[in-house]
């Protein structure tokens, strides 16, 4: 899985303010409110940028999003919306060569 916008990685703000990136402006809460992990683990902020169902256009149609997942933060910068497709990536999905080799990895890779 990558490290990315609520996926492996957490930014705390110096007042505490718990986001899923440091260029993500969109906070979880504060962790002089709630633990740290709880709020990593359970806020709704981050399990739905776990939830790769909640991608939208490229990204969700995108045989990588697993692992990739594009960037939430560009996403919500460009078009306002954490889930929309990342407007930097160049990769147009279904276009990797070898589909069949790909989906016995990434069935190999699920949760």
């Amino acid at each position: 899985m990558d490290v990315s916008s609520g996926r492996g990685f957490v930014f705390v703000s110096h007042t505490g303010e718990v986001h899923p990136s440091g260029f993500l402006p969109v906070s979880a809460g504060n962790v002089k409110d709630r633990p740290l992990t709880d709020l990593y683990r359970s806020s709704e902020l981050f399990t739905s940028l776990r939830e790769v169902r909640n991608l939208r256009g490229a990204c969700g149609n995108c045989e990588f999003n697993r692992l990739c997942g594009g960037s939430r933060s560009r996403a919500h910068a460009v078009h306002g919306d954490l889930f929309a497709t990342d407007p930097w990536c160049a990769y147009e999905p279904g276009t990797f060569p070898h589909q069949t080799e790909l989906q016995e990895v990434l069935a190999e890779c699920a949760p």
